[in-house]
């Protein structure tokens, strides 16, 4: 039950901050983002900070261990799956980036992706080492997270013309 302890702080403090931000938007748009954003925050932490269940990762990835917490600091071993989902899995936290945001020149969205993306690995990292969630912080994955979460917010601005950006329009934050 100990492991789960990560997600469930997290939890509560995603509840929190969500409730907080629906009592200062009013427009189903923005509030439609808003719980956006707290259902994205959800499946995120579900997949990076439960206790882990399957793994993508192969055994020629050369691993370091401290204190019987693995990491690999060592990036481009091998191209896989996890390389793909990695980038997948944050695309859309480069959209919800875009809608909070779309004025955000590149170093800012730069930076907010490489936050988020240490955030998850230091966390996997902290979390393995206090809680056994048996998870790696990899280099790789800050690299794919940050390119995830980029093609994310430069995708949708390429499409943010026309018809798209009146449709989009009552879901920005800004």
């Amino acid at each position: 039950m100990l492991h789960w302890l990560p997600f469930c702080t997290y939890l509560v403090v995603a509840i929190i901050i969500t409730i907080d931000a629906f009592s200062r938007y009013r427009q189903f748009g923005k509030c439609l983002t808003v719980f956006a954003c707290f259902c994205y925050f959800v499946i995120i932490l579900r997949l990076c900070l439960t206790p882990i269940s399957f793994s993508f990762i192969s055994a020629d990835r050369n691993l370091r261990y401290f204190h019987g917490v693995p990491y690999n600091l060592i990036p481009f071993q091998q191209l896989d799956l996890e390389w793909f989902l990695n980038i997948i899995m944050t695309i859309p936290l480069g959209i919800l980036l875009y809608l909070i945001g779309r004025k955000s020149p590149f170093v800012v969205i730069l930076c907010l992706s490489l936050l988020s993306s240490f955030f998850i690995e230091g966390n996997q990292f902290v979390c393995d080492f206090l809680f056994q969630i048996d998870r790696v912080a990899d280099i790789d994955d800050i690299i794919t997270n940050t390119l995830g979460s980029i093609i994310g917010f430069y995708g949708l601005k390429l499409f943010d013309r026309g018809v798209i950006d009146k449709i989009i329009q009552p879901f920005f934050l800004s």
